[in-house]
């Protein structure tokens, strides 16, 4: 099976692994088609794709219109010669349906009877313009399926008129689970809990400070790490400093990825406050499937997808409602028993769900029903055609 992935995300190199899994499967054939240059910060080539993942046919191509998400499409005469050189079965094509390019990639999907399938990550059911509405009637229209980053984001584009076949598998996920977690207290004498993101009002985190403020006004020793920078920065240090909480509270800033991961392996909580916006929920929540895979409790806003990453009802609280949030971060510092069956629960979860390969083998076995259908259909079609 040949299978076309066309997408401007893997100018960032993090998106590769979900592609080295999938290339470890017989049978299947893999080319990448990419914009040369995305959002003017980067220029890539081929043989830096080819390097990243062995065995992957890879096509640069030029654009124009822009560089934004929503408006660039890929110069038409290279996206012909790529299509016509690796000859796919199926292109999967990882952008939102109200983008130009969506329409393009339609287009040329349907004008070349390849099946197409359709990756998306819009969550909210957002009031779009006259010409987007028309772009996302379009591309729904020309899809044999489509897979959505959360169930959230399979509902909105079912609302949006698609009746294919949906399911819900994230872009990305962890590489691999930390084979020997500790479970239980990572520190006997504090309970440690981090946050890790953007430092913006969407993400939270003054819900996270009150709540670490009313833990330890009960007098549980709780800890906390900010991982991250952002516009928010300095209002939630003020913030911390008013809550009488500084010792308490640490800003450590943005860290690497190793980095990162080393603060969930020595947190027992990460915690992820999130609000919606008008147009905006959590989508995912990365940082989540990777404290899972250490083994650290994750703690979350009923927000966007949040709810369907964690699993467990005992581990959510109201947006907002740091006096929830507090609860929650009071019952896991205080009955450990509790916080090693959800380190269990949640490190089990990861490994079924959130590992490149488990991402990569439902989406092969997605895509591949996907055109066996189409094939099927195409084949009955004919035949009704010949015998008509």
């Amino acid at each position: 099976m040949r299978i076309a992935i066309i997408s401007h995300a893997y100018v960032e190199p993090g998106y590769f692994p979900v592609l080295e899994s999938m290339m470890a499967y017989p049978g299947l054939e893999l080319a990448l088609i990419t914009p040369d240059r995305y959002r003017g910060r980067f220029q890539v080539s081929p043989c830096q794709f080819e390097s990243a993942v062995v065995g992957l046919r890879t096509y640069a191509l030029p654009i124009i219109f822009g560089q934004r998400q929503g408006t660039f499409i890929y110069s038409p005469a290279a996206l012909s010669r790529a299509l016509a050189d690796f000859r796919p079965d199926l292109i999967f094509h990882e952008q939102e349906v109200y983008a130009v390019g969506a329409a393009q990639i339609a287009a040329v999907a349907a004008r070349e009877s390849i099946p197409l399938v359709m990756f998306v990550w819009e969550n909210v059911s957002r009031s779009l313009s006259w010409p987007r509405r028309r772009l996302v009637r379009y591309v729904l229209g020309r899809c044999a399926g489509l897979i959505g980053g959360s169930a959230g984001a399979v509902k909105v584009h079912c609302d949006w008129g698609f009746s294919g076949q949906t399911i819900a598998i994230p872009q990305m996920g962890v590489h691999q689970l930390n084979p020997t977690p500790v479970f239980g207290r990572r520190n006997g004498n504090s309970f440690r809990v981090a946050f890790a993101g953007r430092l913006v009002s969407a993400k939270g985190i003054d819900c996270l400070l009150r709540a670490v403020a009313e833990v330890r006004g009960k007098g549980i020793r709780l800890e906390c790490e900010i991982v991250g920078s952002g516009a928010e920065q300095q209002k939630l240090v003020s913030l911390r400093d008013s809550l009488g909480i500084c010792p308490a509270v640490r800003f450590t800033g943005p860290l690497s990825i190793e980095g990162v991961r080393s603060i969930l392996a020595q947190s027992d909580a990460l915690v992820l406050p999130s609000r919606r916006t008008a147009v905006w929920e959590e989508q995912f929540g990365l940082i989540l499937a990777e404290a899972m895979a250490e083994a650290t409790v994750t703690v979350g806003s009923r927000t966007g997808a949040i709810p369907e990453v964690i699993g467990s009802e005992g581990l959510l609280f109201d947006e907002n409602d740091h006096h929830q949030l507090a609860a929650i971060l009071e019952t896991l510092a205080a009955n450990e028993t509790e916080l090693i069956a959800h380190q269990h629960r949640l490190w089990l979860r990861a490994g079924s769900l959130y590992t490149n390969e488990s991402l990569a083998t439902r989406r092969l076995d997605f895509l591949k029903g996907v055109c066996l259908a189409a094939n099927a259909a195409e084949l009955a079609q004919g035949y009704m055609h010949e015998n008509a």
